[in-house]
């Protein structure tokens, strides 16, 4: 019984007949045209296929004919008349073009008998990958099998949100976005406004997921948008949360800080000339009218007072300032704005500032 399965598999083998067709392809690539047409042919013969070749094709059919059968693409019933006489079953037909960045390949096996499609191969494939002959040689194959062509998964992601995706400079949609894909390597761009657009070449695999992550920078001198937050609503008992507080700025705190340092510095210097001015007056002798001391020490001492006086003068500035900015903090409004405007005041031999407003 098994061997009349066998003997009966064998027959339906023997008794089919795969014609190929050369591509439809305009002039410029029927180099590109050949590899695939010499890719069929290798894996058919893989497969134990009786084929019948383009050339061969040509001797019995003509080129008229030829030529015609390569315009038939999808349509089983066009391919079944002109390959009547030859008692083909099965026909390979197929065209291949490019656009500005992709080859474009479809491969139809026509079933002459039902007429029908059996199977198909529709890719676009990037010119700068280099990876044509690659991609062909994976897909004819299961074409020559009669399975569907299998398809990847493409899943893009970015950080920021709403980034429109555009795929081979068709818009997709926006990201987070998934796409079912043919396997082959595509042109994938994701822009916003106010950031810098991404552009990157992503593979697909058959029966993969290739996930994506497009890392969105802003441009220069833009600001991203704040989201506002939801306010949550105030509890009974909680009305004085809703007061504004202080809020003390980066400059009143460099103006306190300065103000401290100076006054510990004058305090520090002015002990220093103190304790030399005293230790002078110690070694003063009446009856000469001199000081035990030498010049160096008089000298470091006056240096020390002049240090310590300056000191004073930046403490006392710095001291001002701190409290006219901490009356603007103050004052403040809850929007930013202030009521207290401070300017400087030129005079004659000096200046100073001009406080305005109320406090």
């Amino acid at each position: 019984m098994l061997g009349l399965v066998l003997a009966a598999a064998l027959c339906a083998a023997e008794k089919e007949k795969i014609a190929i067709v050369d591509l439809d392809a305009p002039p410029g690539m029927l180099g590109l045209s050949t590899q695939v047409i010499k890719s069929i042919v290798t894996e058919a013969q893989k497969q134990k296929r009786t084929v019948v070749t383009p050339d061969e094709l040509r001797d019995k059919l003509g080129n008229k004919t030829l030529n015609e059968l390569a315009k038939c693409a999808d349509k089983p019933g066009c391919a079944s008349e002109k390959l009547s006489p030859l008692g083909a079953t099965k026909v390979i037909t197929g065209k291949l073009n490019r656009d500005e960045k992709n080859y474009v390949l479809q491969l139809w096996l026509l079933d002459l008998g039902t007429l029908s499609v059996v199977s198909e191969v529709d890719r676009s494939i990037l010119i700068a990958s280099r990876r044509f002959q690659n991609d062909v040689d994976a897909a004819v194959p299961a074409f020559l099998r009669g399975e569907r062509e299998v398809m990847g998964t493409l899943i893009i992601t970015a950080t920021t949100q709403d980034a429109q995706v555009s795929i081979n400079n068709e818009f997709m949609g926006v990201a987070p976005l998934t796409q079912t894909l043919k396997p082959g390597k595509y042109e994938v761009r994701v822009e916003k406004t106010k950031y810098l657009p991404v552009k990157r070449f992503v593979s697909v695999e058959p029966n993969q997921k290739t996930t994506e992550e497009f890392r969105m920078l802003l441009k220069p001198g833009e600001i991203e948008d704040q989201v506002a937050p939801l306010a949550a609503k105030p509890r009974e008992g909680d009305e004085d949360d809703d007061k504004p507080g202080i809020t003390i700025t980066a400059p009143t705190i460099v103006a306190g800080v300065a103000t401290v340092a100076s006054f510990g510095a004058a305090l520090a210097f002015g002990f220093l000339s103190k304790g030399a001015a005293d230790n002078l007056l110690k070694g003063y002798d009446e009856a000469t009218d001199t000081y035990a001391g030498t010049r160096q020490q008089a000298l470091d001492a006056q240096r020390n007072a002049l240090i310590a006086n300056v000191f004073y003068g930046v403490s006392g500035a710095a001291l001002i300032a701190t409290v006219v900015l901490f009356v603007l903090d103050v004052r403040r409004p809850a929007d930013g704005d202030t009521d207290v405007e401070v300017t400087p005041a030129p005079a004659p031999g000096g200046g100073g500032l001009m406080i305005r407003g109320h406090f």
